[in-house]
């Protein structure tokens, strides 16, 4: 069951973080992990900013620098269609081509795939994991099918991300906004081990 939240749908940028910087929350763009994390208390939120009626966060253009521009909001079937992507960043289409199932790539958009929490069952589930606060990774001594074999510290998950490889490999750049202002962040910088 879904906790109460207030939910709160801006019509600008600028007043989505306004709302962010006055009362927190998280962010809904598809939709297709928050509502899951939500659900299994994996994130708590008592305000869900959506941002899926801001026309400038969508598609895809060419960049100022001769580069590409993807909207936060671009939905993953759309980057795994478009032809001036799969001609010049064939590794971004191939890996939006095999993201999760069709329903998933319809709804999921670009931020999403970059942002969305790890898939760790421990995490995930009703375990008291050293990523939720406990004292241990549960993976290192259990079942531990799908997480890392290199570097994994105190914490042996892995980010789900098809499309972050292929980003970081083209050296792909995101923007990020918040209330405090904007910054760049290179797409290998987004993602830290756990134990960071």
């Amino acid at each position: 069951m879904l906790p109460k939240f207030t939910y709160t749908r801006p019509t600008s940028l600028d007043e989505a973080l306004k709302v962010l910087g006055e009362h927190g929350g998280s962010i809904h763009g598809g939709g297709t992990d928050l509502i899951g994390c939500l659900r299994d208390g994996i994130i708590s939120a008592k305000t869900v900013v959506s941002i899926t009626s801001l026309d400038e966060l969508r598609g895809i253009s060419a960049s100022a620098d001769g580069g590409t521009r993807l909207g936060a909001m671009t939905s993953i079937s759309e980057i795994a269609a478009d032809e001036s992507i799969a001609e010049g960043l064939t590794a971004l289409s191939d890996a939006a081509r095999v993201v999760a199932s069709p329903q998933l790539r319809n709804q999921g958009t670009i931020a999403g795939n970059l942002c969305q929490k790890p898939r760790c069952w421990y995490y995930r589930g009703d375990f008291d994991c050293l990523r939720k606060g406990g004292e241990k990774c549960f993976a290192f001594e259990g079942e531990n099918t799908y997480h890392c074999i290199f570097g994994g510290d105190l914490c042996f998950i892995v980010h789900p991300s098809d499309t972050a490889p292929a980003l970081a490999v083209l050296g792909a750049v995101c923007r990020v906004s918040g209330p405090g202002g904007s910054r760049s962040v290179p797409v290998e910088k987004l993602h830290v081990p756990p134990s960071e």
